[in-house]
C-alpha cells in the first residue's frame, strides 16, 4: 500500500503547507535526505493544543498536539519533495514539549508523533531516532514543535 493510500485508510488529510514566516525554507533537500523545518499543532493559523505541559496540558492533550504536528509535517515534506512516493523512511524525529521545570515526561508527549509515524510507515520504515526536551516556550504557546529528517528514494 504506497503512503497516500496509507493516509487514506487512517482516515487522516494532509493539510496545505503555509509558508515560513521569515528567511528560512519549510523544507530543504541534500544528497537524497530531506530536513522539514519545526513545525506546531496547528490548523491553519490557530494552535490546536496550547500551554504548559505539567500545568495547562495534560499528557493526553500533549499527545494530539503531538500527532498534530507530525501532520503538518509530513504536508510540508509532500510540498518540499512534491510527492509522498518520494519518501524511503523516516530518520530522526526532535519533539520540543513545553513544559513546566518539573515536568519529565516530555518522551511520553513525543509518543503522540511516533506512533503516527509507526501507523503510517509501519515498523520497518517507520522506525526513527528520537529526542524530546522540555522547553521554557515555544511559538505561540504551542504545546509542543517538531521536525523531522527523512530519508528519500531515489
Amino acid at each position: 500500500m504506497d503512503l497516500e493510500q496509507r493516509l487514506q485508510a487512517l482516515s487522516i488529510t494532509l493539510p496545505a503547507s503555509s509558508a515560513p514566516g521569515a528567511r528560512y525554507a519549510t523544507g530543504t533537500v541534500h544528497q537524497g535526505v530531506a530536513w522539514i523545518s519545526g513545525q506546531l499543532p496547528r490548523e491553519g493559523d490557530r494552535v490546536l493544543v496550547a500551554g504548559k505541559l505539567g500545568r495547562d496540558v495534560s499528557i493526553e492533550a500533549g499527545q494530539e498536539g503531538a500527532r498534530a504536528a507530525m501532520i503538518r509535517a509530513l504536508a510540508a515534506l509532500r510540498d518540499t519533495v512534491g510527492s509522498l512516493t518520494h519518501i524511503d523512511r523516516i530518520l530522526r524525529l526532535n519533539v520540543y514539549v513545553n513544559s513546566t521545570d518539573e515536568f519529565s515526561q516530555q518522551s511520553a508527549v513525543a509518543d503522540g508523533a511516533s506512533s503516527l509515524i509507526y501507523e503510517i510507515f509501519g515498523p520497518e520504515r517507520g522506525a526513527h531516532a528520537r529526542t524530546s526536551v522540555g522547553v521554557a516556550q515555544l511559538p505561540r504557546n504551542a504545546c509542543c514543535e517538531l521536525d523531522i529528517v527523512v530519508a528519500l528514494s531515489d
